[in-house]
This record gives C-alpha cells, sequence and structure tokens, in this order.
C-alpha cells in the first residue's frame, strides 16, 4: 500500500503509475493481439471491429464518469484516513455501475446493426460489427464492475492487484483468441464474434476473483455487502460522475463522427482509421497510467490539505508522460507503413495510414499533457471544466472542420487529420489555462 501524502512523491508517484502502466501496457498487447487475429478475417473485418469499438466508446461514457467519480471520492476520503466513507463509496459506486451496465447492456444488444449502419457502415461491415458487439454487451456488467474494484484499489494506492487481474485475464484472452475466434477440434469458429467472447470469459474470471478479495477483509477497503445504500451520497457521486460522463461522450461522439467522415472515403480508409487508431490508444496506454496516478495523487493530497503537493505531482506526471509521447510520435512516424502493415498484410491501409501518422504523430506531446491535465482536475473532482474543454475543442471545433478542410483545401483525408491536430492544440491550451487558475484546489466533493 502506497500513501501518496508523504515521502518522496516521485519515488510515490512510479511506485502506484508503474503497476498501473503494466496493466495498461498489457491490456494494450491484448489490443493488438485481437486486431492481428481479426485483421486475419480480412478488412471489412478489421472496419466492422473499429467501428464497434466506437460505439461501446460512446455508450459507456456513463460508466466512465462513474469510475472517474469513484477515484476522486475514495482518494479523497483515503487521503484524510477517512475508511468508513471509502467503503461506502466503493459499496455505492458498484450499485451504480451495475444499474447503468445493465442499461447500457440492453440498448447495445439491441440496436448494435443499426447504430453501426446509421455511421455509415456497409452491409457487411456492419453485420460483422454487429456481431462482435452483441456478445460484448451481453456480458458487460461484469467488465464494468471489474473496472470499479480495480479503480478502488488504485484509489487506495494499491496498483500491484489490479495489474496482476489485467494479468491473468489478458492471458486468458490471448489464449482464448485463436481458439474462438478460429475454431479448434470441438470448438466452432466464431469469427468476429470469437474475440468478444474471449473477452467476456476472461473478464468474469478476473470480476470473480476481485470480488472475491473485496469480501475477504484483504484489502484496504472495509467493504460489505450489509452498507445502506444511501441515496444523498449517491447523488454526490453522481454529481461529480454527470460532467466527467458527458465530457468521455463528446470525446467518444466526436470519435464516432470522427468515423463517419472517414467512412466517405471508403472501407480502406476506415480500415486504416481502425489501425491507427487502436495504435495510437495502445501507444497512450502508459500514459493514462501516468494520468491514472496522477488523479489519485490529486485527490489524496487535496483530502490530507497539501494542495502543492498536488501540484508537484501533476508537474512530474507532465514531464514523464511528454517525453514518452514524444518518443512514441518519432517512431510511429518514421516506421508508419511497416508497423501498418503489420495488422493489414494486403497493404490497402497502408497509404492512408501513414498520413495520418506522419500528420498527428509530431503532435502527441499534446496529447499526453492534456491527458495528464484533464486527470489531475478530474481527480481533484472539478470535473466540469474538462468537460468544458472537450465541448470546445472537440465537438465544436475539430469536427466541423473535419468536414470543411478536404474540400476547401484540396487535400482529401489528409484534411481531416488537419483537423485532429486543430482540436489537439485548442484542447491543451484551454486545460492549460484551466489548471493554471487553481480553482481545482478547493473542489468540494
Amino acid at each position: 500500500m502506497t500513501n501518496l501524502t508523504e515521502g518522496n512523491l516521485f519515488r510515490g508517484l512510479i511506485a502506484v503509475a508503474a503497476p498501473i502502466v503494466a496493466g495498461n501496457v498489457l491490456q494494450s498487447g491484448l489490443e493488438l493481439v485481437d486486431l492481428f487475429f481479426v485483421g486475419r478475417l480480412g478488412a471489412e473485418a478489421i472496419a466492422g471491429v473499429a467501428m464497434s469499438t466506437t460505439i461501446v466508446m460512446v455508450l459507456m461514457t456513463v460508466i466512465i464518469g462513474i469510475v472517474t467519480a469513484n477515484t476522486a471520492f475514495i482518494s479523497r476520503h483515503y487521503g484524510a484516513k477517512n475508511l468508513d466513507m471509502v467503503a461506502k463509496g466503493v459499496s455505492h459506486t458498484l450499485i451504480l455501475g451495475l444499474v447503468f451496465a445493465i442499461l447500457l447492456s440492453v440498448v447495445g444488444i439491441l440496436f448494435a446493426g443499426d447504430m453501426l449502419l446509421f455511421l455509415g457502415a456497409e452491409p457487411p461491415v456492419a453485420a460483422l460489427g454487429a456481431s462482435y458487439l452483441t456478445v460484448l454487451f451481453a456480458g458487460s456488467v461484469m467488465m464494468v464492475e471489474l473496472w470499479v474494484i480495480n479503480s478502488s484499489f488504485q484509489s487506495c494506492g494499491d496498483a500491484t492487484t489490479p495489474m496482476l487481474l489485467v494479468v491473468l485475464a489478458n492471458t486468458l484472452n490471448i489464449v482464448l483468441d485463436p481458439l474462438l475466434i478460429f475454431g479448434y477440434g470441438a470448438v466452432p469458429a466464431f469469427g468476429v464474434a470469437g474475440a468478444a467472447y474471449a473477452t467476456i470469459v476472461s473478464r468474469g474470471v478476473a470480476f470473480s476473483i476481485a470480488f472475491a478479495l473485496l469480501l475477504s477483509g484483504r484489502t484496504p477497503i472495509p467493504f460489505s455487502l450489509r452498507t445502506r445504500f444511501e441515496v444523498p451520497l449517491a447523488w454526490r457521486l453522481i454529481r461529480v460522475a454527470v460532467p466527467n460522463s458527458v465530457q468521455s461522450g463528446l470525446r467518444s461522439v466526436t470519435f464516432m463522427l470522427m468515423m463517419a467522415i472517414v467512412a466517405v472515403f471508403g472501407t480502406a480508409a476506415l480500415s486504416a482509421y481502425g489501425i491507427v487508431g487502436r495504435l495510437e490508444l495502445v501507444a497512450l496506454m502508459p500514459g493514462f497510467g501516468i494520468a491514472t496516478a496522477t488523479a489519485v495523487i490529486v485527490g489524496q493530497n487535496l483530502g490530507a490539505r497539501k494542495p502543492e503537493r498536488a501540484e508537484e505531482g501533476v508537474r512530474l506526471s507532465a514531464l514523464m508522460n511528454g517525453g514518452f509521447m514524444a518518443l512514441v510520435g518519432a517512431v510511429f512516424y518514421f516506421a508508419a507503413p511497416a508497423i501498418i502493415e503489420v495488422f493489414d498484410p494486403s497493404g490497402a491501409s497502408t497509404e492512408i495510414g501513414m498520413s495520418y501518422m506522419q500528420t498527428v504523430a509530431p503532435f502527441y506531446i499534446l496529447i499526453a499533457v492534456a491527458i495528464i491535465l484533464g486527470f489531475a482536475l478530474n481527480g481533484a473532482g472539478d470535473t466540469k471544466r474538462p468537460m468544458y474543454a472537450t465541448l470546445v475543442s472537440m465537438a465544436l471545433f475539430q469536427v466541423p472542420l473535419a468536414c470543411i478542410l478536404p474540400d476547401l483545401l484540396g487535400i482529401g483525408i489528409i484534411g481531416v487529420w488537419l483537423a485532429v491536430v486543430c482540436g489537439t492544440i485548442l484542447q491543451t491550451g484551454i486545460l492549460f489555462s484551466m489548471y493554471r487558475r487553481g480553482a481545482w484546489k478547493t473542489t468540494v466533493i
């Protein structure tokens, strides 16, 4: 267990961030394994899974907000050494997560095909994507509750247990992927849906272990199934969650709209965008681990009434993540063709994917800083300001620009990539301005 309110802050950051980064890297590896095996089914399969992932991101925004509120609430009260409120926060978040996960599952299952067609997918692509989505949403409750439990452990400074759970889940997932996608012996080939089955089974096993640990009393959280549900406490969590859900929703809807814009350029463009999008997400995973640790540092130190220490943690994290993403950007810029062809051996996606990487990758350092600043504000419970930054920079600026630039400049799909760059620059500037004002230091949860 790591106490982030005392001692060497850099060591504390590393102690919490390293297991989270390791877990995220493993998750990233799984994403690439999924993409590798699905890619063997053709460009239509890649496009179907890519568009399905976008829909999942949109529908999971409510859950993302709840998990963010959980992190802010638990880290704040753990820093203040109020373990009773920590236990209540976990219990209430699990209940809220369960309710919303069930609702989202119903929506996802009933309208999977319709949503893909709405995004502009051709019927074969929509059919493949729907088979993947239906299975994924059928088991989404276990994924959501595992997410809540892991974030609770991390908020108390225990990042090792979630990492081990991720190792277990991802190892099992990687083993099951080829078996369920292509079949073997008595096991039928489920195709694209097999990747989703592998995800659900592996997450179900990890959730069972995580919940058993929570009930065992061997964790820093004095959790009990007998905790009484308190509407005012649930409402406090929801008030923090809603702006972050809106922010995540805006980001996801923006990506979905960008996917629809890219779809105008054909299936090859969709496939390329799906590949670079997945690769980008993989590259950002270590940064999300650092940012999660940053949110915990901010929450715990504000709870302990040490805002200056929280601020120092944000500076360290921004330098660390910025340096890492600068290196990643250089690799992507120069090795783009070789990287893309690993996942689409046909070469259909190479040219368009390369144009994205060589346009956007030089600005990865700004994305890295924006992630840290956004997580810092969320960790303080100040979720409204990041929401406004996302609304302005992505929904109101980036998407319209992506519609205009291709024809206005006569550069085709590269105009879409330039819109991504412009949106990134604006978002980073807005978040930095909000952070420097310092109102997050006095946020009350």
